[in-house]
């Protein structure tokens, strides 16, 4: 097979093995893309593609810059996660540019990763910038150990220049939906609560640890040399968005700043370079 066939296909194979067991097969077809974009593990771009029938499709992009440096199950929750937003863009309704918004949210404790503003416990379930965990005993950890085990699949080309790690992979689980922190002062607790889907997760009580240390990154798998590391470029300027008129604007870490316009303080959206 093409190395960009081996490397797509791993990435379709996937797809469809989580569409299969934790959306019940209802999300459409999507064009895989990798883009470097420093920062990101990946994003989803509704019907950014089209045919020359007039026909769109989604993109979901996975950046292969920190492929090296993780581990399969973190690569796995980045796609998920872009699939929330594909399914929610389908059947639901997207908050406003980049925002995380409750229903996002719902849906991700749903199928087994736990929103967080901090990518760890006690961080918002819902804002601009938004990172998440793995829920243990959730559908997400079921379903990527299924696939784990799969002997036909594996990511089988890794990007040779390898940024450092965004994150560790946390598995863990709130132990009262009290607990849970959130910038949406309209979130329905009561939802939490009666979907059985969601309250069996919360009510189990809290536990929180790194995912097993010989679950190890795809760099220690391969031959010594082999991968050489890229420095990371430090963050000099940020990004800030109005959640009124989504105007943005760029700065130091840490303003704060407000819209005359709509008389709303800005939000730290993703950092930049």
């Amino acid at each position: 097979m093409h190395p960009t066939s081996e490397l797509y296909d791993s990435l379709r194979i996937a797809f469809e093995h989580f569409n299969c067991s934790l959306f019940d097969s209802k999300l459409e077809k999507v064009i895989f893309t990798v883009q470097r974009q420093k920062g990101v593990m990946g994003y989803f771009a509704p019907d950014r593609w089209g045919n020359i029938k007039g026909k769109k499709c989604h993109e979901i992009a996975i950046n292969p810059s920190y492929i090296a440096n993780s581990r399969l199950i973190e690569v796995m929750q980045t796609l998920v996660h872009e699939m929330v937003h594909c399914w929610q863009y389908r059947f639901g309704s997207p908050g406003r540019l980049y925002y995380h918004n409750k229903e996002w949210a719902y849906k991700m404790i749903e199928i087994g990763l736990m929103p967080s503003s901090t990518g760890e416990p006690g961080g918002n379930i819902t804002g601009q910038h938004m990172g998440d965990y793995i829920i243990e005993g959730g559908q997400f950890l079921k379903s990527f150990s299924s696939l784990e085990t799969d002997k036909n699949f594996q990511l089988k080309w890794i990007d040779r220049k390898s940024l450092p790690r965004l994150f560790d992979p946390i598995i863990a689980n709130p132990d009262a939906v009290t607990d849970i922190q959130v910038e949406d002062s309209s979130i329905d607790f009561a939802f939490l609560t009666q979907n059985p889907e969601v309250s069996s997760v919360l009510e189990l009580p809290l536990v929180a640890h790194n995912v097993e240390t010989d679950n190890v990154v795809f760099a220690d798998t391969m031959p010594e040399n082999f991968i050489y590391q890229d420095v990371a470029k430090r963050k000099t300027r940020y990004r800030y968005i109005c959640p009124s008129c989504d105007v943005k604007i760029y700065g130091k870490a840490k303003l704060n700043v407000r819209c005359d316009d709509c008389d709303q303080v800005f939000e730290y959206g993703e950092s930049e370079g």
